[in-house]
This record gives C-alpha cells, structure tokens and sequence, in this order.
C-alpha cells in the first residue's frame, strides 16, 4: 500500500511533486528491503534443505543402532540376560572383566540412543525452520507483487503530472558517462567513484541495479561491488551494515542519505554526490544539500 498522501494528493506545482516523489521513495525502498528479506531466506532454504540430507542419513543410522539394541533386549528378557552373562564367568576375575564389558555395552547403547535422540531432534527442528521460510517467502513474494502493482500506479501517474509541469521547467539532460572523476582520489572509494561517473545520464527504474538503469540503493551497491564490497539493495540496510561517518569526515566513495533513509547518494568530492534520484530522470550530479547521514563502505 501507498502512503495515504502520495495516493491522495494531486501536486500542481515541482515542490509538491517533489515532495510526492520523496513520499514514494520510501515504498520503493521497502519494496528493495523486501526483495533483500526474500533473497536471504531463499539462501537460507537451500542451506536447511542440503543440511536436511545429512541429517536424514544421521537420523537412519542411529534409528538402525537403536533398533538392533531394543532387538537384543526383547530377546534377552528385557535386561540382556544380565543374571546368565555374569553366572558364564569362571572365577572373581572373569565376573569382573564381564562386569566391565556389560558397563561398556551399557554406556555404548546409552550414547546410541541419546545420539538418535539428538538426531531426530535436529532433524525436526530443520524441518520446521525450513517450512516457517517457506511459508515466509510466499508472504514475501505477495507483498512484492503488491508494492510493484501500487509503485507502478504511481510513477505512472506523476509521471503524467510531471509531463504537464514540464512546459515551465526543462528535464535535466546528461549525456551517459559525460564527466570525469577528480583526480587526487585512489582505493577502493575511488573506484566506486569512477563507476558512479560512468552511469552518469543513464534512466531511472525502481528496484533496477544496473547495468542500464539503477534506482538510488541500486546504484550505489554496484559502485561498491565493482570496488568488492557487497551491500544490500537498500538504503536503510546500507547505512546499518557500514561504518559511520561525519560530514567533516567525507571522502569519495562515501554514502550520503536522505530523506530517512529512504534516498542515498554516493560522494564524489568537491561538495557533490551522484545518485539516482526518480522516475524520469537519470542519474545526475548534485550539490550535497541536506542529508541525514553518511557512511563509508569497506
């Protein structure tokens, strides 16, 4: 679901569209977050489901130990035939060796069951955990099916808004990769840097991360997987998984965020970020204006 205000409200003027947009911001990144929960617990169902098969093997070994060790009591009257292993003993020192080797075979068949116990109870306990991410994946899946329907709806309809604003004020226009980084920069903030210049001019998409049209978290994520750092596709989740920064601190490559979380740029000196900002327009260099927070990858 939209916010009640994006869903109601009919801007007439760029301030009002922008603050629409601004309020779509934040589905969008949820719609990301949601997308990041289901690739987790994918990933998690592949690992319980190829842990299942060990344990699987570990529950049938066991359950076979266990069954040849109620076999061997029912036939021994319950308690191994105690009384006739001892009486077979020749003499003290034989009883004492049987004594020995009857608390051994006790211990062993304790183990047996105990370990079966144990296995069982693990391989229960994987089966239901795997069921729970099942059950949460479909949840998961409705709930992005249902955001890109309402996100959808949306963009097409400030879209159109926007088509008529349009006459009175011109659409940023940037040709792909048409600046250059400052020099002076180097590691691996630099090489997010000289990624983010090279997606300069290129469109907008909700939810998209490359390599032709990128969403805010989207194209700062891929500027750091190109300098090997993995993040998440999500605002929020960048700025809770990297190190904080101040704004005296900022150097190139760091993660500039607006809008409580629900916007990111990434730094590139010289008072500027490039981000990606909406629908409509492409990924652009700004001034830094007035963030929220930073935070540096690596």
């Amino acid at each position: 679901m939209l916010p009640a205000t994006v869903a109601s409200a009919e801007p007439t003027t760029e301030q009002q569209l922008d603050k629409a947009y601004d309020e779509l911001e934040h589905v969008i990144e949820d719609y990301n977050r949601i997308g990041e929960e289901l690739k987790a617990a994918q990933a998690a169902a592949a690992d319980i489901e190829q842990k299942l098969g060990g344990l699987q093997a570990k529950v049938d070994a066991t359950q076979s130990e266990v069954g040849k060790f109620a076999v061997t009591a029912y036939k021994g009257g319950g308690n191994l035939s105690a009384t006739r292993f001892l009486l077979d003993a020749d003499d003290s020192a034989s009883m004492a060796r049987q004594v020995a080797a009857m608390e051994r075979v006790s211990r062993s068949r304790q183990r047996d069951i105990a370990g079966f116990a144990a296995a069982r109870s693990q391989f229960e306990a994987e089966k239901k955990q795997l069921a729970d991410l099942i059950s949460a994946q479909t949840q998961q899946r409705a709930a992005l099916a249902a955001k890109k329907a309402a996100i959808e709806a949306e963009i097409k309809r400030l879209e159109a808004i926007e088509a008529g604003l349009r006459t009175t004020k011109p659409t940023q226009t940037q040709t792909p990769g048409s600046s250059s980084p400052p020099p002076g920069s180097s590691g691996k903030g630099a090489i997010a840097v000289q990624y983010a210049y090279a997606q300069l001019g290129k469109m907008y998409l909700y939810g998209a991360a490359g390599p032709e049209r990128f969403d805010c978290s989207g194209l700062t994520q891929q500027a750091w997987k190109r300098a090997g750092v993995n993040l998440p596709h999500n605002a929020a989740q960048q700025h809770q998984r990297t190190a904080k920064v101040t704004r005296a601190q900022l150097q190139p490559g760091d993660l500039v965020y607006y809008n409580g979380f629900g916007h990111v740029g990434i730094y590139v000196g010289n008072n500027q970020i490039i981000h990606a900002s909406r629908a409509s327009q492409p990924v652009a260099l700004r001034g830094i204006q007035s963030p929220i927070a930073y935070s540096r990858p690596g």
